[in-house]
């Protein structure tokens, strides 16, 4: 499994799990009829991978809406990204979000002071 990709609906983000780039990627927007149905398989391989000897090492999150299941499951990734991290493993969470969106600033405040993990903070514009 070098790569697992599911495609984005109209309720849930595009994810890309990229063993080669080390790397998960979330775009899109968020918020599935049955959250955790849909991000608990994501959430697994994920935990999965961070046993390994080649863990992932980017959590790309680009959402331009979520909802709280979406914001559980990206606790349950930094969780287990902060664990490989422990361990000696790079890790680190980039988050790209409107400049004027001032709730994902508050979201991404409180994981900050929640795990221990390097936040990388872009602007971007969604379409």
């Amino acid at each position: 499994m070098e790569k697992w990709t599911i495609d984005a609906t109209d309720r849930s983000p595009r994810v890309v799990l990229d063993r080669q780039d080390s790397i998960l990627l979330i775009e899109g927007r968020s918020y599935p009829e049955e959250g955790m149905d849909f991000f608990d398989p994501i959430v697994m391989r994920f935990r999965t991978l961070q046993d390994t000897d080649n863990p992932i090492r980017v959590i790309h999150i680009r959402l331009e809406y979520y909802n709280s299941s979406t914001t559980k499951a990206m606790a349950d990734l930094f969780t287990a990204l902060e664990r490989s991290a422990k361990r000696g493993n790079e890790a680190k969470v980039i988050w790209e979000y409107e400049a004027d969106d001032d709730g994902i600033e508050e979201d991404i405040d409180m994981f900050r002071e929640t795990y221990q993990l390097e936040f990388e903070t872009r602007f971007t514009e969604f379409t």
